[in-house]
């Protein structure tokens, strides 16, 4: 099966896939049969000629441990399903600087499954099973190895984990003493932010100092392809109800108030993010603490602590700690989603391909009712009556994978949102939709299919001759 280029309109692969599957069901064709991957793929797969591939998760992707006591914090199943007796998963926020809010805990492993649910562990199946793919480890990579996962803190700034990315991709090509070795990125969500920020700039930090810097594509040497998988290019509100309501039983907003990195998920400062309840647009700044407050979100749900005495005191400075370090964390985030932005009008210098859906209604907006005791947030039609619920649903839904809107992953400006345009693609590969959930898209096989597509057909543009893949290169010295 190609992959199908859908730059500008992708609603014409939805009525060529309605039309094929009506042939199908009247001629009886070879759709009905095992769908055989292995054997699509055995050609291609068998070619020696390839870039080493990279994997990267996207937030709660990487299982975390205490370095000091190697104790889990989060990787086990029962860390997803309890209510913890302690924020373990929460950082520091006391620090001038988020890199200064520094704990214990550093990544380990890539989650693969939950509860025998794979994700990651399907893809990573298939890259092994399907693709002919030895996966080994960044730190000790060995001779045969052509894939690797690139695991990181999910929980700390981004800029940060693109760093640590550029850092094991120069340990790998020195171990392998290939210096003009490139590497094909898969990343999942939020782990495109990585790929992208590491391929724009490299390893240089072009936030911290608040000025603009332009985009050099440090990166691309390094890589021949990225493959941004659900990856929200225009923010995603999820985040923002993430913020304010935790993660399941497991995170609670306070703990998820201190990651940096979830800031860095949130939509543009530019577009609008909270309607009424009869869908007029509200002016709520979304970047400024001072409306966190006012409103009551995240940590602010009770509003300002009152106490007497030491208590008042002690309530006042850990409010005081609390603003400061949120307004770091939203400028922080600012400037770091301006910087992947600035991407938007160039064409990168090696291909960019997008794997997303649109068959989940998913958070676009939040809408803000006023209540005597503050105004309150709704997410949902639920507790609505049902003539109203589907109004409602329209207010805030719009099509994706129920994490990341269509439009996001495409890059769609408010703009062409409004008017029912198509995000201008052009800058990209391809773009591919499959119908699936977030979490799963990366084990879903028509996803998979396309991704060896590209992967096995041959190097990528802007890499000269032949590669010579690692196994080769350690044999010859």
């Amino acid at each position: 099966m190609p992959i199908r280029r859908l730059h500008r309109r992708p609603q014409l692969w939805i009525h060529a896939t309605i039309a094929v599957a009506a042939v199908a069901c009247f001629t009886g064709c070879a759709l009905s049969h095992r769908y055989d991957m292995a054997r699509i793929h055995e050609t291609s797969a068998a070619r020696e000629a390839r870039h080493p591939v990279i994997v990267i998760h996207g937030l709660l992707g990487a299982k975390l441990r205490d370095e000091r006591t190697h104790e889990s914090a989060w990787g086990r199943f029962i860390d997803a399903i309890t209510v913890p007796e302690h924020d373990d998963l929460a950082l520091p926020i006391g620090a001038p600087t988020l890199a200064a809010n520094r704990d214990h805990l550093i990544p380990y492993a890539l989650y693969e499954s939950v509860a025998g649910v794979k994700f990651y562990g399907a893809m990573l199946d298939t890259l092994r099973n399907v693709g002919g793919y030895r996966i080994g480890d960044m730190a000790a990579p060995r001779p045969d190895d052509n894939g690797f996962v690139f695991v990181y803190d999910w929980r700390r700034d981004n800029v940060e984990s693109a760093r640590r990315l550029g850092a094991a991709i120069r340990e790998v090509k020195e171990r392998f003493g290939d210096p003009g070795l490139r590497f094909d990125i898969v990343a999942h969500s939020m782990g495109g932010f990585v790929a992208l920020y590491y391929l724009m700039y490299g390893t240089e930090d072009v936030v911290s100092d608040g000025r603009p810097h332009p985009v050099t594509w440090a990166g691309a040497g390094d890589l021949g392809r990225v493959i941004l998988v659900g990856t929200p290019l225009r923010g995603t509100m999820a985040a923002f109800r993430l913020l304010h309501t935790g993660f399941s039983r497991t995170m609670s907003p306070e703990a998820v108030f201190t990651m940096p990195s979830v800031y860095q998920l949130l939509p543009g400062a530019e577009e609008p993010h909270f309607v009424g309840p009869e869908g007029e647009p509200l002016d709520l700044d979304l970047y400024d603490a001072a409306t966190w407050e006012r409103q009551r979100w995240s940590v602010f749900v009770g509003g300002p602590e009152r106490g007497r005495g030491a208590g008042r005191q002690e309530a006042a400075d850990d409010r005081a700690t609390r603003l400061r370090f949120l307004q770091t964390a939203l400028d922080r985030a600012r400037g770091f989603r301006a910087a992947l932005h600035r991407a938007a009008a160039a064409e990168p210098p090696i291909p960019v391909y997008l794997f997303g859906s649109a068959c989940v209604p998913t958070l676009d907006k939040a809408v803000v009712r006023p209540t005597a005791a503050g105004p309150v947030l709704q997410f949902d039609d639920e507790g609505t009556p049902d003539r109203a619920a589907r109004r409602v649903e329209r207010l805030m839904m719009a099509p994706g994978d129920g994490t990341v809107t269509a439009a996001s992953l495409l890059g769609s400006t408010p703009a062409e949102t409004e008017a029912g345009a198509e995000a201008d693609t052009a800058r990209f590969q391809s773009s591919f939709f499959v119908c699936e959930s977030h979490g799963l898209l990366p084990a879903n096989p028509g996803f998979q299919d396309n991704l060896l597509h590209v992967l096995l057909q041959g190097t990528s543009r802007g890499t000269a001759g032949r590669l010579t893949p690692p196994a080769r290169a350690a044999a010859a010295r």
